[in-house]
Order: structure tokens, then sequence, then C-alpha cells
């Protein structure tokens, strides 16, 4: 009786062709995803006039500054972020419009040649509104945000050479959209302050609260998230601390 024999040689190689593919099916999810930049940072809150019996336009000037952990270990981002924000208040329905533009330093780790700090700079808009209902001094609501912009700098071009170099998987380039829902919970304490807090879900931030405070036509907002690694004794994963003030109680309105 004659049996049929593989030679060794081929079954090692066999072995070592079915080796690499199943290495490379496994690994090819693995990649470092990186977005950009301003998707480690907070979205900025809604803002809307303290006393809103009437239809009220206003427009404020912000500044705000992300303290906050990267993608992964090691890493870490400052953004300086500034916008212009054309804000209706009314009974029932608040709109904000904003155009921003930021810039700040991404810090790369783990990635060998690449590691090390990353400009980069944006411009962007959005347009939110909410729906809300007063109950005496209380207030409740939620809403929606969208918006586009661009980035550009040193950390968009190690995304986009280190994703084409098969390093990390940085699907989106240049543009990129941002979408958020968020309710709203405020109480008035007078004519002129209000304070409210916000939960942005999406992005950027994909979980952004907030705590707002609006007295005398100045917004002062925090934004914090804590680190919810027990081995990482920093302060929190994310902090942002931000600012605007109303325009048309200034001279120089526009």
């Amino acid at each position: 009786m004659r049996f049929f024999v593989i030679p060794q040689k081929n079954m090692k190689n066999k072995f070592i062709s079915i080796s690499i593919i199943l290495i490379a099916v496994f690994t090819s999810g693995c990649l470092r995803t990186y977005f950009p930049a301003v998707y480690e940072s907070s979205a900025a809150p809604m803002v809307f006039e303290t006393n809103n019996s009437d239809s009220i336009r206003s427009k404020y000037v912000s500044a705000d500054l992300t303290i906050s952990k990267g993608s992964y270990k090691n890493e870490s981002l400052y953004l300086l972020r500034g916008s212009y924000i054309i804000a209706n208040t009314a009974d029932h329905i608040n709109t904000n419009l904003k155009l921003f533009g930021y810039s700040g330093i991404y810090k790369v780790a783990g990635l060998g040649k690449y590691n090390g700090g990353k400009s980069l700079f944006g411009l962007g808009t959005d347009l939110g509104f909410n729906i809300n209902f007063k109950i005496n001094k209380f207030k409740v609501g939620i809403g929606l945000s969208a918006g586009f912009g661009a980035e550009l700098g040193g950390y968009y071009n190690f995304r986009k050479s280190a994703n084409r170099e098969n390093l990390i998987d940085s699907k989106i380039g240049l543009f990129y959209v941002s979408l958020t829902a968020f309710p709203i919970f405020a109480y008035e304490f007078s004519e002129s302050t209000i304070l409210s807090a916000q939960i942005n879900i999406g992005f950027p931030g994909i979980l952004s609260p907030s705590i707002v405070l609006n007295n005398n036509d100045q917004v002062y907002w925090l934004s914090y998230m804590p680190n919810y690694d027990s081995r990482d004794k920093s302060i929190g994963r994310r902090i942002v601390l931000g600012f605007m003030i109303n325009l048309n109680k200034l001279k120089f309105a526009l």
C-alpha cells in the first residue's frame, strides 16, 4: 500500500505563508487611530441671555484653553481656541452661530521618528439650537449642534505621513465634521445672573460636561473629564477653561 506524503519543505513554506496571513489579518485592526486634534477638546457650551422675556440678538467673543491627555499613553494636547458667536435668545428657542479658529501643540509618543510636539491650527463654523421650557426660575432644554472645519499643521502632516506608511489609521483628512446633542439645565438667580449645566455628547469631546456662569454679560465656563485609570495619578483626562464677553454692551460692538 502506498501512502501520499507531503514533503516537509512544502509543509514548512505553507505554514509560514499561513502565519504571515493570519498575523496581517489580526494586526490590521490594531493600528493606533488618530483624529483631528480638536476632537480631543470639549464642545463649547451654548450661550444665551439671562433675561429672555423678549427675543434678543447678541454678539460674543470667546476664548478657551484645553489641557488634555492625548489618544495614547504619554501623549498630550494643549489647544487655544477663539470664537465669534451670534446668539439669538427667545422665549423657548435659542440659537448660536459660531465662527472659530484654534492653534495648539499635540505631543506624539510611542511612534519612533514621529515622537514629539506637533503644531496645529484650524478654522471652522458651527450652528447650534436648543428648545427649552421655563418653570419659574428653572429652565430645562435639549439641543443639537453641527458644523465643519479644517485642520492643518505638523500634526496633520504626521497623520497623513504615518497613515501612508501604515503605522497608524487616520481616515479623516484635512476637513472634519462636528455633531453633538446636549441637555441643558439652568437656574436664574437674577435678571443678570444664570447658572447652567450642559452635557454635550458627540464630537468633539465624545462626552463634554460643562458648568456655565453667565453674569452681567460675561460668561465663564468649565468642562472637566475625570481620569478613569486608577493607576494614573493625574488630576483628570481633560480640562477646559473658557471665557466669553457680550459685545453688545461695548462701544465697539459689531
